[in-house]
């Protein structure tokens, strides 16, 4: 599928003719249609954690507070409980932290172990920072469109073969809906059909259970074991 398939399917679901370009389309209706799957792309991926807009961070620490380049420019949201690692010294940073945790540490001139961290200026803080460090985290990104169907992404459409990183058929539900609320007309059962519809993709989208990392070994093997076999003698 593509933008402009999205767009004929919903046509076709709204008895309006549908186009044979979206980009460079004339028409309002289509304009809107157009404007209409955008926000609902975008209500999508900040909707839910999809594992194809999930990056691993990893960079190279600069010393400078904060971070020049940290996080990147197609940065929208950490992942859900996502920590920031040192894999340098092989620990977990601590936060964010509140602005006074922040003050008190930086005017005191402390030195927290682990490191603190906190977003100054919408870039990543982190104290102390000390250079030539590897740090990894991982965020969502707001590049939620694949330009052309291929590996480079965007934020927004720009050509009619611009395919979606998530579930198309999403797009298409949830600009129904947004069209039928725009023109004044019932939208409640199309807008119901797309809740389930996403509620059914992000349950396919997540891990099937969480791992328990209490036990020490893989497996869910507990501490005393063993593989062996014991054989009790006869009295």
């Amino acid at each position: 599928m593509s933008l402009l398939t999205i767009i004929q399917n919903v046509c076709a679901e709204i008895s309006i003719d549908p186009p044979t370009a979206v980009m460079s389309s004339a028409d309002p209706q289509i304009a809107q249609l157009r404007i209409l799957s955008f926000r609902a792309g975008r209500e999508l991926m900040r909707g839910h954690d999809w594992s194809a807009l999930v990056v691993v961070r990893n960079f190279t620490a600069t010393g400078v507070i904060p971070e020049p380049s940290e996080p990147p420019a197609d940065w929208d949201r950490f992942v859900e409980n996502s920590k920031i690692w040192n894999t340098s010294r092989l620990w977990q940073l601590n936060g964010p932290v509140e602005p006074q945790t922040w003050e008190r540490n930086t005017i005191i001139n402390s030195n927290p172990v682990p490191q603190i961290w906190r977003m100054l200026g919408g870039k990543l803080a982190i104290y102390p920072n000390d250079v030539g460090e590897t740090l990894r985290y991982e965020y969502v990104s707001s590049s939620w469109v694949a330009i052309n169907g291929g590996t480079s992404y965007a934020d927004n459409w720009a050509n009619d073969t611009d395919t979606a990183r998530f579930p198309e058929e999403l797009l298409e539900l949830s600009t129904i809906w947004r069209w039928k609320r725009a023109k004044g007309l019932d939208y409640g059962e199309e807008m119901a059909n797309f809740e389930r519809a996403k509620e059914s993709a992000i349950g396919s989208d997540r891990a099937a259970a969480p791992m328990d990392i209490s036990l020490p070994n893989r497996g869910q093997v507990p501490e005393n074991y063993w593989p062996g076999i014991i054989t009790v003698p006869n009295p």
